[in-house]
C-alpha cells in the first residue's frame, strides 16, 4: 500500500495540479480516482492524502494528514463555500484540510475563508501546474500557433450549471475574413461542452479537441480570448494578455461571484463579443501588439505571487516533511 494517497474526481493526466505533482514525487504513493478512495485512507494505511477541489470525509481521521491543492488561482468564488450557499457540498471534508495550498500570500484569507479552516493552515506555495508556464515563450508550446506572427486563443468557460451551456454568438466567417494570412484564431472550448462553437467553414479560425491540453496553445499563442476562465492567470505568468468577453457577466456573476471587480481587476481590455466583431479582432490586435498592461501585471502579482516555476517542488517538500515527521 503507497504511504501517500493521491485522489481526484478526475483521471489522472486531467487533474493537472495532482498531475504534476504525483509525476515528481519519489516516494511511495497511489492514486484513486473518485472521492470514495479517500473516504478510507485512514483505515487502509495512509499517512498523507493529496486532493484537488472536492475532498471526501475521512472516516476516524485521526493521524492521516490532508494537502487540498486548491484547483485554481482564486479570482472566482470557489463553490459559494464562505457564503453557505451551496448545500450539497461536504463542508465537514474540508474541514478536515490540514494544509491547502495557494497561489499567494494574498490569497491566504480567501481560501481559509472558502474552506473554513485557520489561516495557518493554507500555505502560499504556488499551484503546481502553473510551473509550466513560468518563462515558457512562443513555440516553447510545439503547436502549429507558433508558426503565425499573431495567433488567439479562445477559451470560454463551461457555463452549463448557469444558463444550459450559453455562449456569445460569434460570426466565425465574418472574423475568419478579417485576419490576415499571418494570423490564426484557435477555439478550445471546454471538455464538458459537447457542442462545436465554430459553426462554419473557416480559413484562419481553428476549432481543436476539447480533449487536447490547453497548455501547449496557451504557451504558442500571443493573446487569451477568454471570461472567467482560470486559464487566463496561466498565459499571465508567460507573458500573454487577455481580452475578457463581458455579454453574460451579470447572469454568470450572479450565480458564481468573485472576489474582485470584474473585469477591470483581471485584464484592461474587454468587450460585449456578440455581434461585435469587428471591434474584438481590433482588440485581439492591439493586446498582441502592446502585450501585457500593468493591470494585468497587477493582477497576476496578487493572485498568483508565489508561482514562479518551483510550485510543485515545495509542494513534494511538504509531503516528505509530513511523511517524515
Amino acid at each position: 500500500m503507497g504511504n501517500v494517497l493521491f485522489v481526484s474526481q478526475n483521471p489522472l493526466g486531467r487533474c493537472e495540479n495532482l498531475t504534476a505533482v504525483w509525476e515528481a514525487y519519489d516516494g511511495d504513493k497511489a492514486f484513486r480516482h473518485g472521492q470514495d478512495g479517500m473516504r478510507t485512507a485512514e483505515r487502509d494505511g495512509f499517512s498523507v492524502v493529496v486532493c484537488d477541489a472536492l475532498p471526501a470525509y475521512i472516516e476516524g481521521k485521526s493521524s492521516v494528514k490532508v494537502v487540498n491543492i486548491c484547483h485554481g488561482i482564486t479570482g472566482n468564488k470557489f463553490y459559494g463555500l464562505d457564503e453557505g450557499d451551496e448545500p450539497w457540498i461536504d463542508r465537514d471534508a474540508f474541514a478536515q484540510t490540514d494544509y491547502a495550498i495557494t497561489a499567494s500570500v494574498d490569497s491566504i484569507p480567501i481560501v481559509a475563508g472558502q474552506l473554513g479552516i485557520p489561516t495557518e493552515r493554507v500555505l502560499p506555495l504556488g499551484i503546481p501546474r502553473t510551473d509550466a508556464y513560468v518563462g515558457a515563450r512562443k513555440g516553447d508550446g510545439g503547436t502549429f500557433m507558433a508558426h503565425n506572427s499573431r495567433a488567439y486563443l479562445y477559451v470560454p468557460t463551461f457555463r452549463g450549471y448557469v444558463d444550459g451551456g450559453w455562449i456569445p454568438r460569434i460570426d466565425w466567417q465574418k472574423v475568419d475574413r478579417m485576419l490576415g494570412d499571418d494570423e490564426v484564431l484557435v477555439v478550445k472550448r471546454h471538455y464538458f461542452t459537447e457542442k462545436p462553437i465554430v459553426d462554419a467553414a473557416c480559413m484562419n479560425v481553428v476549432e481543436i479537441l476539447p480533449d487536447l491540453p490547453a497548455g501547449p496553445y496557451i504557451i504558442d499563442c500571443d493573446v487569451i480570448l477568454t471570461d472567467y476562465s482560470s486559464v487566463e492567470f496561466d498565459g499571465y505568468l508567460c507573458g500573454k494578455p487577455s481580452v475578457l468577453t463581458t455579454d453574460d457577466a451579470d447572469v454568470f456573476l450572479a450565480n458564481r461571484r468573485m472576489y474582485h471587480h470584474y473585469p477591470d481587476f483581471y485584464s484592461s481590455r474587454w468587450l460585449d463579443v456578440e455581434r461585435n466583431e469587428e471591434a474584438l479582432v481590433m482588440s485581439l490586435r492591439l493586446a498582441a501588439q502592446f502585450g501585457m498592461t500593468k493591470v494585468e501585471r497587477d493582477c497576476i502579482r496578487t493572485l498568483a505571487g508565489a508561482c514562479d516555476g518551483h510550485s510543485t517542488e515545495r509542494v513534494c517538500k511538504l509531503i516528505h516533511e509530513i511523511v517524515g515527521a
